[in-house]
């Protein structure tokens, strides 16, 4: 009983209609993850009269779609439907067509994609013609099979074995995958935690690094390049490693990816007499262009600051005398007769992306794959029968693509025969 339910159960995920079927509700369920925006809040209905609807989505979870178990549970059919699907029909198929099939005649039922008749003189020519076309040839008695492009029957098979990497790839990259991104000020300890979502594992490492120094190249006046400088510490702070990373260099270290993603200045460090304090920045965008901006509570109106770099230069606007003042870091200020002030550094923080991504091998090996599977699909699966008369021979022959031009393609084949007969 228990083996009739087994072989029941393959018998059903080995069916085309229930492939197809997981593949449209996994297509249906994807394109509403990609209209839906993805958070771990439910739905918050926003008219009374779609109340119902929005329940059903908080029910199934449709705001958090990609990390759903029963998303993983379609994937997971859907990849026990292709492995049963293989090994119950691509593969027996396959063998079918790599075995040997002789026709001792051919019947009037028997329909071929193309056919032709020879004389009996013809014989030796025919089957040279086609040793020279790369057909394998086997011979029993007087009846002769054929075959060509036997690789085009695995097209299916690498099909489904290039689906199944992908959907083992992105199932262990969503078991193990890691991805996090923060905003960590210069001369900072930092644990990496910001995750944009849920993981299915909660015991995920956590990576303390420390932003040892931030910098900016500029060229031509404009922003080249920027760089940060980490150092990966251990749970007692100890240093492990030291690295740089800039945009489009990122580091790679112990199957983990460090990326530098952007950056901000977010205080002021300004000397006022023998005091030192932090002051903090707001950007604003303007025109296509970035600007900081900071106010100095040091006089009775105080005074605004205007940063557009990293290259120690700002602007203090003026406005008893209607012009504005470009000074560098470290230069006093003299904003009141009896009170030193000094910009002393600019505060910066560098935006940092994680990720860590188990199954990117096992992915970049699946879309391989599926690229090999369509070079191969295109290999005609060509098969031939030869059975020689007293009076004639004929031929019949069976392709899987071209059908209609198979004829010709036989022509074509055997076109040079009457020439070196005559000759």
């Amino acid at each position: 009983m228990q083996f009739n339910f087994m072989r029941f159960i393959i018998k059903w995920l080995s069916n085309i209609k229930v492939a197809i079927f997981l593949l449209v509700v996994l297509i249906f369920c994807s394109l509403i993850g990609s209209i839906v925006e993805q958070t771990d809040k439910p739905i918050n209905p926003l008219i009374e009269n779609i109340s119902s609807s929005t329940n059903i989505f908080n029910l199934l979870n449709f705001s958090n779609v990609f990390n759903n178990g029963w998303f993983f549970c379609l994937n997971l059919l859907l990849g026990l439907s292709l492995i049963s699907c293989t090994f119950t029909q691509q593969l027996p198929s396959f063998d079918f067509c790599r075995s040997l099939n002789f026709l001792k005649k051919f019947l009037e039922t028997e329909k071929f994609d193309g056919s032709l008749v020879f004389p009996t003189n013809w014989f030796p020519f025919v089957i040279s013609r086609m040793h020279k076309e790369n057909y394998f040839l086997f011979q029993k008695n007087k009846a002769v099979y054929a075959s060509k492009g036997l690789i085009g029957r695995l097209g299916p098979v690498f099909v489904h074995l290039s689906l199944i990497l992908i959907l083992l790839a992105s199932f262990i990259s969503a078991l193990g995958g890691l991805l996090a991104q923060e905003f960590v000020p210069k001369g900072e300890i930092a644990y990496l935690q910001n995750f944009p979502s849920d993981h299915l594992v909660a015991n995920l490492p956590v990576y303390p690094i420390r932003v040892n120094d931030f910098w900016v190249s500029h060229l031509d006046g404009l922003i080249h390049q920027f760089y940060t400088n980490i150092s990966s510490l251990n749970e007692y702070g100890k240093e492990l490693s030291s690295f740089t990373i800039s945009v489009n260099h990122p580091f790679y270290q112990q199957q983990v990816i460090w990326y530098q993603t952007d950056w901000d200045i977010i205080g002021l460090k300004c000397k006022l007499n023998d005091l030192i304090y932090q002051i903090p920045v707001t950007s604003i965008s303007t025109a296509g262009k970035r600007l900081w901006i900071s106010w100095l509570p040091f006089s009775e109106n105080g005074s605004t600051l205007f940063f557009e770099t990293l290259r120690g230069d700002f602007i203090l606007p003026s406005f008893n005398l209607n012009r504005s003042s470009y000074l560098e870091i470290g230069q006093n200020l003299q904003l009141l007769s009896s009170v030193n002030t000094t910009i002393l550094d600019i505060l910066t923080c560098t935006g940092l992306q994680v990720r860590g991504d188990p199954g990117e091998l096992l992915l970049s090996l699946g879309f391989g794959v599926l690229i090999l599977s369509t070079f191969i699909s295109y290999v005609s699966y060509t098969r031939i029968w030869i059975i020689k008369k007293f009076d004639f021979i004929q031929i019949g022959g069976l392709t899987n693509r071209a059908k209609l031009r198979f004829d010709y393609q036989l022509l074509n084949l055997f076109d040079s025969i009457s020439t070196n007969i005559k000759t």
